[in-house]
């Protein structure tokens, strides 16, 4: 499997997952597909409303004229690609770059180093800057190791130099998982130990690429799944009109998987990273608390207490927030009955939902319909 593959995945599962409170049909279409000939006949055979774009991946440029005048959103789209007017979902590297910063510095190392993606890429050139930024407004010092033009023998061999000159407790932020299993490997020759030497830390949590080797490696997992459904609910108002083309949506990280390259190898947590998919999928079917915990080998309160450490809240309370996004999408985007949507979002009751929206705007659900339903 393409180490990117699970990353698609993700944001196809968000992208489904609006489109079933939507009632749309979802094509995926392949890169090979996107070439300009083929492209044309795609749109001819299934004349879609509206286009999402997966940029991350793309090794070809797709502008609005590619689509006939369609609706477009571009997901994880480049800082300035494309211009203003298109409508972009993107990263936001200052909060992933904020995450890894706080979990490296729990161990309080004496500094701080950046590693960059082997090619030049905004995303890495991005990341680096906030961490670095972070790193300077503690009164700290972030040593950068770049990108050149070169073999990935030479990089490999540069990088073995530059990790062997590290000072002892270095925390380092590599650019993606991909890069720090460099790191990893460049440690390894240099005799340097991990997370004795130094820690280690990468970003999209690919645990193919995680888990291959010793150690395993402590990363970042970005909120894929969240950032496919803001680029669907994004396209909704170009599709009904209300919207025009234009408009950055951000989305950052969801938690930090935590192994082995930061002492981390007693903390390790996919279980909530499992509990969160599951709960997107099925917190409107009725899910309940306990049956998330229910299978997963661990007592309720210790499950508890991992994922609030994740999260910052809940299981409870990210099984509500699920239910509730529906609802302001069935209030805004639809003319359902009010008395309906408990039904449709899992609540008990049309008074336990009455209750827990005024809770959470102090309006009733009529007088937020009113404000903020279409027009």
């Amino acid at each position: 499997m393409w180490i990117g593959e699970r990353i698609q995945e993700m944001k196809l599962a968000g992208i489904r997952r609006f489109a079933q409170m939507a009632g749309w049909n979802v094509v995926p279409v392949s890169e090979a597909d996107s070439r300009p000939g083929r492209l044309r006949g795609l749109l001819a055979a299934h004349r879609p409303d509206g286009v999402i774009v997966e940029c991350s991946a793309a090794r070809r440029d797709l502008p609005p004229s590619r689509f006939r005048g369609l609706p477009v959103v571009y997901l994880d789209c480049s800082r300035g690609l494309y211009g203003r007017r298109a409508t972009r979902v993107v990263h936001d590297v200052r909060l992933t770059a904020g995450t890894a910063f706080r979990e490296l510095a729990v161990s309080r190392p004496v500094g701080y180093a950046f590693v960059g993606y082997r090619e030049r890429r905004s995303w890495s050139w991005l990341r680096g800057k906030a961490f670095d930024a972070l790193v300077r407004r503690t009164g700290g010092r972030c040593r950068v190791f770049g990108v050149r033009d070169e073999s990935r023998t030479a990089r490999a061999d540069r990088l073995a130099a530059w990790v062997a000159r590290l000072p002892m407790r270095t925390a380092v932020f590599a650019a993606n998982d991909e890069t720090a299993r460099e790191v990893a490997q460049a440690a390894w020759q240099t005799g340097r130990r991990i997370p004795q030497d130094f820690t280690l830390l990468g970003v999209d949590n690919i645990v193919s690429v995680c888990t291959e080797g010793e150690p395993s490696l402590t990363s970042v997992q970005v909120d894929f799944e969240r950032a496919g459904y803001q680029a669907a609910a994004a396209l909704e108002p170009l599709l009904q009109g209300r919207a025009a083309p234009g408009g950055v949506t951000r989305f950052g990280p969801l938690m930090v998987l935590r192994r082995a390259s930061t002492h981390g190898s007693g903390r390790r947590n996919p279980d909530v990273a499992a509990s969160i998919a599951r709960i997107r999928r099925e917190a409107c079917d009725g899910l309940t608390a306990a049956a998330v915990v229910r299978g997963l080998g661990h007592s309720r309160r210790l499950f508890e207490m991992r994922f609030r450490e994740v999260m910052g809240h809940s299981v409870l309370e990210e099984i509500q927030r699920v239910r509730m996004e529906k609802v302001f999408f069935l209030l805004k985007e639809t003319d359902k009955p009010i008395g309906t949507l408990a039904a449709f979002c899992g609540y008990r009751s049309d008074i336990a939902l009455r209750k827990a929206f005024r809770t959470r705007t102090g309006l009733s659900m009529a007088e937020w319909r009113r404000r903020n339903g279409r027009k």
